[in-house]
């Protein structure tokens, strides 16, 4: 009895437990609001392998700007006590941290001493009392668990890297391999701070900042040290010096920094689209994606010579689209135009996941919106100073009002907490 994903083809079910357990407190209308709502967070326990149609736990949730709200937890009466709620709320639990959740809060009858043990177990605490909340006058208690955020991870370290390779492979586009001793490991969608190039005999007076590149991938090399890439094009002053750098030179570095990309919840499909050097920001999610279910990755360019990185994800084992705006590989077009095609038998069993310019990433989030795929998330890729939130330069627009540090809660979000036409 695995906790899963919903889908709108489990709609009757949904609503008939709804219904058997609290009458009324769900409408059909409501409850299909509900799941096609993008910070919906559904999960349900069905009978699967019992022959019967029927489902058997529900927990609805919601999750915006950094906390969770349960909304309602309901087990069907006749296999209570045997574990469902717990394991609805353990998945929950465990999905809220991945996604960087800083607090899930709560409300529960005074008198439901059994749920109140169940929360209290995870670690909720009752904050508050709300006086008469329920429509027969009961009181409820306000329960709060307050989880590690986005930026308690462990520390980044500071670093003179060695350069084990700087491959040219076309395009102006270069992969770089670095040396960084003691090496934390990072989540998928975390970034570096590198220097402007190695550092030489020869002081330079060139007054570039470090620039932030995507973790590529990873791999040990000792007990003391990791192999990291990352992948980049040379197009200014610092990534041409970058570009310069010779095996056996030192790199200053800082990372891993930022947030992570949420892993598909059950049963779900991973949809990758990167665009560029978005690319680099993908491949570790589509090597732990893989792992657990189906992956398509969908890398785009302006010409084959501009692709990065796809032999590399098609030696993950997953499904590997290109498209080049030229036609000198795979589909002529853009990333966003194969979306529709590869999400057309279930766009609700999809979660989308996008990097790269801008623009691109805008129109992923307005056709995960259009097609009806639940989950999108973004990876920006806003210019920034320091990676630390100091100097203020990665501010991000939300949709609700206010910003958003990229360098600390990001770079991935929801796409749909985005106020995309406050971006630059």
């Amino acid at each position: 009895m695995k906790p899963r994903a919903v889908h709108l083809a489990d709609l009757d079910l949904l609503l008939r437990l709804c219904e058997d357990v609290r009458p009324g407190a769900w409408s059909r209308t409501q409850l299909s609001d509900e799941m096609a709502r993008k910070d919906a967070r559904i999960l349900c326990v069905d009978a699967a392998g019992t022959g019967e149609s029927r489902v058997l736990g529900l927990l609805l949730a919601r999750s915006v700007a950094g906390e969770l709200e349960i909304l309602d937890v309901a087990v069907a009466e006749d296999v209570r006590r045997r574990g469902i709620g717990r394991s609805l709320l353990t998945s929950l639990l465990a999905r809220a941290q991945e996604e960087g959740v800083t607090r899930v809060l709560l409300e529960v009858r005074a008198s439901n001493r059994a749920a109140q043990s169940l929360y209290a177990d995870h670690g909720f605490v009752v904050e508050g009392r709300r006086a008469r909340y329920y429509p027969d006058g009961e009181d409820a208690f306000l329960m709060t668990q307050h989880t590690p955020n986005r930026t308690v991870r462990p520390a980044p370290v500071r670093a003179e890297a060695e350069v084990l390779e700087n491959i040219a492979e076309g395009g102006g586009n270069y992969r770089l391999s670095l040396a960084i001793p003691n090496w934390p490991g990072a989540d998928p969608g975390q970034f570096l701070m590198l220097s402007a190039g190695a550092w030489t005999d020869v002081a330079r007076t060139d007054p570039l900042l470090p620039r932030p590149m995507a973790v590529f991938r990873q791999s040990p090399l000792g007990p003391d040290s990791a192999r990291v890439e990352t992948l980049y094009k040379a197009v200014g002053r610092g990534s041409g010096l970058l570009a310069q750098a010779q095996v056996g030179q030192r790199i200053r570095v800082v990372g891993p920094l930022g947030g992570r990309f949420p892993l598909p919840q059950p049963e779900e499909r991973a949809l990758l689209v990167g665009g560029g050097t978005g690319t680099a920001s993908l491949y570790e999610l589509a090597a732990q994606a893989a792992r657990t279910g189906e992956v398509d990755v969908v890398l785009g360019a302006r010409s084959e010579q501009d692709l990065m990185g796809v032999s590399l994800f098609r030696d993950l084992g997953v499904r590997v689209h290109t498209t080049t705006e030229d036609g000198s590989h795979g589909l002529r077009g853009r990333v966003t135009d194969l979306i529709p095609q590869l999400t057309a038998e279930n766009p609700q069993s999809f979660s989308l996941y996008a990097c790269g310019p801008t623009p691109m990433m805008h129109a992923c989030a307005r056709l995960a919106e259009e097609l009806g795929v639940p989950r999108c998330w973004v990876s920006l890729e806003n210019t920034m100073a320091c990676g630390f939130g100091v100097c203020l330069g990665c501010a991000v627009p939300l949709s609700e009002g206010g910003f958003s540090l990229l360098c600390r809660v990001g770079p991935v979000y929801s796409a749909s907490e985005i106020s995309w036409e406050g971006l630059p």
